[in-house]
């Protein structure tokens, strides 16, 4: 007897939940809604849309348990208020604007990855093209990207600094930390540890406002550098965060900043890996194959089990290497320098 095509048919589908999602990001209807329950024709009314298309696409939120529907008026569930709303530290509408116009684009082309096994920015940008340069090259644009990476990582943060104990040590250096979450969360669990955000020079000018909004200023500092140049890390730390860094680069670039990482590290400091890692046969979790996947239509990165990153920390030097999986989007190798 044949089986139902239902789970076929949910995949091929799934890029319709996608784009209601970024839909109702786009046209401010959760911002509007947090200002309290309204009608689909009240709310079409403030953001000048059609009530009924409207309507049909808030049903469809309903569906999808981002909304609620109570006497014919809307209102955002606790989680939607906390993350798809303007204005919270949580907010991830910077990753939906990435998702919704760079990344959508690359993924249709995701076929030509794997026939070549590269990227596919410049077939969408131009042969010219880098991701990173067109990012600097205009600050509010970086400023919108750090903030949108500071949102999506400030959940991930807190879960690393509740899973692992930064506090037996003194100086924590976030190697790519961009808007400096993780040194945030660090420091605001243990007052005697010190940070330090390790990022290129223009975004270390934009974490600089993040820790003095944050009141750790006093005890963190921005240290502008190139993590591929052999003595451009900062010495004193003894014990060094790597979050979604190594994702991004292949094996030997990888090696390079594990290397560069040992140099830098204090005797007897600590190291943690975070990224989200496959299993040993790389078939899961579902997660951490379609983010393999991302990176490689996007930065021709890869993502890789925590065998494979305990195997490059030995070959840098670290020893007593344990891998450590979380909830979120990251997972810990943690691994010491002798």
């Amino acid at each position: 007897m044949p089986t139902s095509p239902t789970h076929i048919q949910e995949m091929l589908t799934g890029f319709w939940v996608s784009k209601a999602l970024f839909t109702g990001v786009e046209l401010g209807v959760f911002d509007e809604l947090a200002k309290g329950p309204a009608s689909a024709e009240i709310l079409a009314y403030r953001l000048r849309l059609h009530p009924i298309a409207l309507e049909r696409l808030m049903n469809t939120l309903v569906a999808l348990e981002l909304i609620t529907k109570e006497d014919g008026r809307f209102s955002n569930t606790e989680e939607t208020g906390q993350y798809l709303v303007k204005g919270q530290d949580s907010y991830l509408g910077g990753q939906v604007e990435h998702l919704s116009q760079l990344h959508w684009r690359l993924w249709q082309l995701l076929p030509g990855a794997i026939r070549e096994n590269t990227p596919r920015v410049r077939e969408v940008f131009g042969p010219g093209f880098d991701m990173l340069e067109s990012v600097y090259a205009e600050p509010q644009r970086l400023r919108g990207f750090v903030q949108g990476m500071h949102n999506l990582t400030v959940a991930d943060a807190q879960e690393i600094v509740d899973a692992f104990d930064f506090g037996p040590f003194d100086t924590l250096l976030d190697v790519g930390g961009t808007s400096g979450a993780l040194v945030i969360a660090a420091l605001k669990k243990h007052e005697n540890l010190k940070g330090i955000v390790f990022e290129q020079p223009a975004v270390c000018a934009i974490a600089d406002d993040y820790l003095k909004q944050y009141g750790v200023d006093d005890r963190a500092k921005t240290h502008p550098g190139d993590f591929f140049q052999r003595g451009s890390l900062p010495l004193e730390a003894d014990v060094i965060t790597l979050g979604w860094i190594l994702h991004d680069w292949p094996e030997e670039q990888c090696k390079i900043i594990l290397q560069h990482c040992f140099e830098a590290l204090q005797p007897g400091g600590t190291i943690l890996v975070c990224e989200k890692l496959l299993n040993d046969e790389g078939t899961g979790p579902l997660l951490t194959t379609l983010m393999d996947l991302h990176a490689l239509v996007s930065t021709g990165g890869q993502e890789r089990s925590g065998t494979v990153y305990q195997q490059w920390l030995e070959q840098a030097g670290f020893t007593d290497m344990n891998v450590k999986l979380l909830e979120g989007n990251r997972d810990l190798v943690i691994a010491r320098k002798p």
